[in-house]
């Protein structure tokens, strides 16, 4: 049986740590601690998911997988050793139509890119698309419970699983003797719409009082310039540009507290990271964020003041008064007592072994099936 996972070639988009983290799910040998990456699980890398063309080829990653092919692999005669193929959020109609049902698809869809290709904003189209592939073999996975309530509304029959990472859990106390809490904000590529809400972090950030214990690092990719708003407060720590996986993993390892005011997210994997390092979160009260949350305490939630349809899913509009009414709340707590890593890392390990079942199970099914 031969697995095969499409991934975008930039390793700073989601969908690439997606096939990446569904290679490790399919992946059963350990060797020392390690888990070695077996023969019968690939991750095909292009440029772009939607293309129009089975003779497309493969491109290399500047981050590569273990499981990674080299580039310059025709797309039609990899997939001739293909059984089961994984494909995350973009529905790709030309290449579903050209392999259905010889090759089995599991496809797992984020409900704002709920659209096919060239039709903005036509969810309608999409849905029908989705529901005339079911019957020829394609498997829709949703990657919260919520994400899979609203395909199930729509007719689109789903498998809902515990979306997880193959990263460490922190089981150790954090600790730290600093004066001022060190809070971070990962803004990425900011997103599509300001989806990650650094406009919103910069006014919470505004309206801190002055004498708050709180040293404030402020993650970008992009240059600051491009968000058009204004110049970084004083005191703020801007990192700017791209950073390794380890450079990254030390500068989040380095906060206290992570805040994520998104407006939306299609599962939120860096939120999930911090939460395996033992790192409380404060993010959006809104799925799926909330439903990562590991802690229900208020104080780790911030209150949104609208929501707006976005496709299939909803864009919450988050409070900056609430970030900042969170944050003096929590400002004479030594966070490590207020929110222990046994708290924060709560339920993770069995979501990770979850997670690794129900992916495993669903292609040992379609196996069976064919």
């Amino acid at each position: 049986m031969k697995i095969g996972i499409l991934s975008p070639d930039n390793p700073h988009k989601g969908l690439h740590r997606d096939a990446e983290l569904l290679a490790w799910a399919l992946t059963s040998e350990v060797e020392g601690g390690n888990l070695i990456p077996k023969e019968d699980v690939d991750i095909f890398h292009v440029k772009n998911l939607l293309f129009d063309s089975l003779s497309t080829e493969s491109s290399d990653s500047s981050e590569p997988t273990p499981w990674s092919i080299g580039g310059g692999t025709a797309l039609d005669s990899w997939l001739m050793n293909i059984d089961v193929l994984f494909i995350s959020e973009q529905l790709n109609s030309y290449l579903f139509e050209n392999i259905l049902p010889s090759i089995k698809i599991v496809y797992i869809p984020n409900l704002e890119w709920a659209r096919l290709a060239g039709v903005d904003g036509d969810v309608a189209t999409w849905i029908s698309s989705v529901r005339s592939f079911i019957p020829r073999g394609l498997i829709v996975l949703a990657k919260s419970p919520t994400i899979g309530a609203v395909l199930v509304q729509h007719n689109i029959e789903c498998t809902v699983v515990d979306w997880s990472i193959p990263d460490e859990i922190r089981t150790e106390l954090r600790s730290n003797r600093r004066k001022k809490k060190r809070v971070l904000m990962n803004a990425g590529l900011g997103g599509w719409r300001s989806r990650r809400g650094v406009d919103v972090m910069i006014e919470a950030i505004n309206s801190i009082p002055s004498n708050m214990p709180i040293k404030f690092i402020i993650k970008t990719i992009k240059p600051w310039e491009k968000y058009e708003l204004g110049e970084i407060p004083d005191g703020v720590e801007l990192v700017e540009g791209f950073l390794s996986r380890n450079e990254m993993n030390e500068l989040v390892e380095s906060a206290d507290l992570i805040i994520y005011p998104s407006r939306f997210e299609g599962f939120g994997l860096s939120l999930l990271e911090a939460l395996h390092k033992g790192i409380p979160v404060m993010c959006t009260n809104g799925w799926p964020m909330n439903e990562l949350q590991t802690i229900q305490d208020p104080r780790l939630l911030i209150e949104v003041s609208k929501t707006v349809p976005l496709r299939l899913a909803w864009s919450f509009e988050p409070k900056a008064e609430s970030i900042v009414a969170n944050l003096v709340a929590i400002k004479k707590k030594k966070l490590s007592k207020l929110f222990p890593v046994s708290e924060v890392t709560r339920g993770l390990k069995e979501r990770q072994d979850t997670f690794r079942i129900q992916i495993q199970s669903i292609v040992n099914n379609l196996m069976k099936m064919a």
